[in-house]
């Protein structure tokens, strides 16, 4: 029976040919692997040598943990926090599928992804490629991540993938991987804000969870279908049953003074004292920094579960919650109607986001290692290892990015761009900042600049079989 990707999956009711496909699917699509340790391993392959990349990725395979097993293992550790030990996926460059002299009808077809991450730079306003990390800037064929729930864990799957490989294949990057959360355990990014809160949900346990442990469903639905994230995956063991996602990497430095320095001068510009200056950062990323969405209410405090079941149709001027806020540009939740697009249309660029922190920092942490401060403010070194699968780069990655957060004039002319991860020439038109949370008079601000992209690629995550018949 065709597995039905115009909905989400009840994994835990899936019939016989629902499992084969979680099976067949690597981890970390349907769902987060959810590790606080990981490693990025960049590698390249030798073309002259193809069967010795096939044979490495033959018996990586082994290893690579698939939906299925991720899900068991999920269920477990919610039931007797049982470590379901380390995770591992595996993701192919269309320049990797090349050097492992797959045939044309085996490769992902999507344009984007053939073209490559560099060749797209122009469309992304992307940094020159001289400017990318040294491990970027030349050509990449895979990547592999490891996750565990500690560092030796990591480390050790890191000797044994060294050891197994043979010399043709060459690590020419790692990018370590750090989670940090704060006091209330809620995941946090190097600015200090919740981050990941928000993702789309395609398995119906977590729906309902979301739904009746959370803080519901009926005015924001995370409900969205397979389609969203899986595509066939060529080359594999079953035209119907063998699905793949394609993935995105992209190293985010984050300049941690520069963007904290600029917040207090938008504070003192907007008239906020005291307790009222987190305001102005709140009105830049859309929540304050314990996750509390600036669209409910002008102080923080709304958490335990951070707010996710609310939209912007009673904020229609952004006066509460600017256009150009990070998580409204990114996640307009229906401000794409008011330009003619339909709710759906709109939720169809949404990817399933991935990613982890990456650097250190002097914090103050508690007895089970939450933050409960962060000390100090670096201006590089650290940031977000941004990782998201989705079915079409376009459509997804490309369009949000640039259609949303690089476009100035997205919701209404003169917005600004995303203060947060917004790019190019669209940074000289200043966001319409509120002057006051819910004023209609609005004060333009330049905000941008303090997130760089030090490189990544465009991936494809094969389905187990096809890595396994190499």
């Amino acid at each position: 029976m065709p597995i039905n990707l115009n909905a989400p999956l009840a994994w835990e009711h899936a019939n016989s040919d629902e499992i084969a496909m979680l099976k067949d699917l690597q981890g970390n699509i349907l769902k987060g692997h959810g590790r606080n340790y990981t490693q990025n391993l960049f590698f390249t392959l030798d073309a002259q040598k193809p069967q010795e990349g096939r044979g490495f990725l033959r018996v990586l395979a082994q290893s690579v943990k698939s939906a299925y097993q991720q899900l068991l293992d999920a269920k477990a550790y919610r039931m007797s926090r049982q470590d379901a030990g380390v995770f591992v996926s595996v993701v192919l460059s269309a320049a990797g599928y090349k050097a492992l002299g797959i045939a044309d009808d085996k490769v992902p077809a999507d344009p984007a992804f053939r073209s490559g991450l560099k060749q797209r730079k122009d469309i992304l306003s992307d940094p020159e490629i001289d400017d990318w990390d040294p491990g970027f800037q030349d050509e990449i064929h895979g990547m592999i991540l490891v996750g565990g729930a500690n560092e030796a864990q990591v480390r050790e799957v890191h000797t044994k993938i060294q050891q197994q490989k043979p010399a043709s294949v060459r690590i020419i990057g790692t990018e370590y991987g750090l989670a940090m959360r704060n006091i209330n355990g809620d995941g946090i990014e190097h600015f200090g804000y919740v981050d990941g809160r928000s993702q789309p949900l395609m398995l119906q346990e977590d729906i309902e969870r979301e739904k009746t442990e959370k803080d519901g469903i009926d005015i924001w639905d995370p409900t969205f279908p397979l389609k969203q994230v899986l595509v066939s995956c060529p080359g594999g063991a079953s035209a119907d049953l063998s699905f793949g996602s394609y993935f995105v990497f992209r190293k985010l430095e984050q300049n941690v003074k520069g963007f904290k320095d600029r917040e207090e001068e938008i504070a003192e510009q907007l008239g906020l004292k005291g307790d009222d200056e987190e305001l102005a950062g709140a009105m830049i990323v859309g929540r304050f920094e314990d996750g509390t969405p600036v669209v409910l209410q002008r102080e923080d405090g709304l958490i335990k579960p951070v707010r996710n079941n609310f939209d912007f149709r009673n904020d229609s001027g952004g006066n509460k919650c600017p256009f150009h806020g990070h998580i409204r540009k990114t996640n307009p939740r229906g401000d794409s109607t008011a330009l003619g697009a339909t709710l759906e249309q709109e939720r169809s660029h949404i990817m399933a986001r991935r990613g982890i922190t990456y650097g250190t920092r002097n914090a103050e942490i508690d007895a089970e290692g939450k933050i409960i401060e962060l000390k100090d403010k670096p201006v590089g070194g650290v940031g977000l290892l941004f990782m998201a699968y989705q079915s079409n780069f376009e459509n997804q990655f490309e369009f949000t990015q640039v259609s949303w957060a690089n476009n100035p004039n997205f919701v209404q002319p003169s917005t600004g761009i995303d203060p947060v991860i917004g790019q190019g020439a669209g940074s000289l038109t200043p966001q319409q900042q509120p002057v006051d949370w819910g004023s209609t008079t609005k004060k333009p601000i330049d905000f941008h600049g303090f997130v760089t992209m030090k490189g990544g690629e465009y991936f494809f995550s094969p389905c187990i079989s096809f890595l396994k018949s190499l």
